[in-house]
């Protein structure tokens, strides 16, 4: 029916293109240069119409996308058929992905202060970050903070007492926001308001046994030299991941003297404009910019910021363990002759991608666990921390994956937990 409907207007269309077209030349004597660009332009209204997309989920908006309409719903004429039509065509028309990176774009150049798209804020600058407070994850915070602060503190607490009972001495790395390492004012005041963060590890800092390790005022420091933070992208620097990796370290080595530091020193170091977010994958314009839709041509316009890489000499020493317990992509295991005669373990989301550029190299046996794809909860990790026995376990997160403690011990969520 639809088919039926677009041919039969396409043609009464044709005709009176026609039709008006020669009325133009013959009545007003207009030139033929006229009536082509009137032509042409008549003839750009058909290409939405050239290819209509039949899928049923959009990958590049994250949505699903609206269903066919009806004319007849259950022996009635569906009265609303013109806007379901509308909203069918809106979604599906031929070049909608491209037409949406072009305004993304075009809104960016023009707009002196700030726009948006989706979790996502940009500015003139450039810079790319989440919304954090939708990303933050702790929306119930203000109205059971109480609750939900006791359930971290419960859950962290169980976890460190299972280490001790095992010998296993535990560590918690979380690394500061990006919003804390720009210089500039959000869309939505992020810099004149609180870090949630800062409240949370507070209160875990007084209310738990766990060591906690959180570098905002060392990266900071860092940052004056070099970003620790990539614009376009939500992932700490090869310096930011060193910094942390430093202060892990220092924190570690006060119950485990024997335990090196990789000095940056020793490496060389050399700059590049791209990104490069993970241990073993190669430079790329940043997750954040592929998200939010920008394409390829803009790249060179926002990839405008040296970042510093490192070259290790001691990498020919280091070796990639075939492991029994790398279940899923991203687990590594890694064995450094020089490092100390310690099992590190860690357990962590992204961010423990770039930490491994530095990490193996102090210890003889280190192995990470990337909990992403399989979730927060001990019984996930249970027989390979019996199996494997580190002498030493670090949980890496970026605070806004802090609510994941809550499911430590959980199938529920936070909002249910803590009723």
């Amino acid at each position: 029916m639809i088919t039926i409907s677009i041919v039969i207007l396409s043609i009464l269309i044709l005709y009176k293109l026609v039709q008006y077209t020669v009325n133009l030349k013959a009545q007003n004597n207009h030139s033929m240069a006229d009536i082509i660009f009137v032509m042409i332009i008549c003839c750009l209204l058909f290409i939405p119409m050239l290819h209509v997309d039949k899928r049923q989920k959009s990958k590049f908006e994250k949505r699903v996308l609206a269903k066919t309409p009806v004319l007849v719903k259950k022996h009635k004429l569906n009265l609303n058929y013109g806007k379901d039509f509308n909203a069918w065509f809106s979604d599906r028309f031929c070049g909608r992905n491209n037409a949406i990176k072009f305004n993304i774009v075009l809104t960016c150049i023009i707009n002196s202060n700030n726009c948006k798209s989706g979790e996502i804020t940009f500015d003139k600058k450039h810079n790319l970050l989440y919304r954090e407070f939708n990303f933050w994850g702790m929306n119930p915070l203000e109205e059971n903070k109480d609750e939900i602060l006791k359930l971290y503190a419960k859950n962290l607490n169980k976890f460190n007492k299972y280490c001790n009972n095992n010998k296993i001495a535990l560590y918690v790395l979380l690394v500061p926001r990006q919003a804390d390492f720009f210089d500039f004012e959000m869309a939505d005041k992020r810099k004149n308001e609180p870090n949630p963060a800062d409240e949370v590890i507070d209160y875990l800092i007084k209310n738990t046994n766990t060591k906690i390790i959180y570098p905002t005022e060392e990266m900071q420091l860092a940052n004056k030299e070099t970003p620790v933070y990539f614009k376009t992208d939500h992932h700490w620097t090869k310096k930011g991941a060193y910094v942390g990796y430093n202060s892990l370290i220092k924190e570690i080595q006060k119950d485990f003297p024997s335990v090196p530091i990789l000095e940056e020193k020793s490496l060389k170091k050399y700059y590049d404009k791209r990104v490069s977010e993970w241990w073993d994958r190669k430079f790329n314009t940043g997750q954040t910019y592929k998200q939010i839709g920008l394409p390829k041509f803009y790249a060179k316009r926002v990839l405008d910021t040296k970042y510093v890489y490192y070259k290790n000499p001691y990498k020919k020493n280091l070796k990639q363990v075939q492991s029994k317990y790398a279940e899923i992509e991203h687990d590594v295991q890694f064995y450094y002759p020089n490092g100390a005669n310690k099992n590190i373990l860690v357990i962590g989301d992204s961010f423990g991608c770039n930490l491994f550029e530095f990490l193996p190299y102090s210890f003889k046996n280190s192995l990470y666990l990337y909990n992403n794809p399989r979730g927060f909860k001990f019984k996930n990790y249970k027989d390979t921390i019996e199996n494997y026995k580190p002498d030493i376990l670090v949980l890496l997160f970026y605070t806004p994956n802090i609510p994941k403690f809550a499911k430590l011990y959980s199938e529920k969520s936070v909002e249910k937990e803590i009723k």
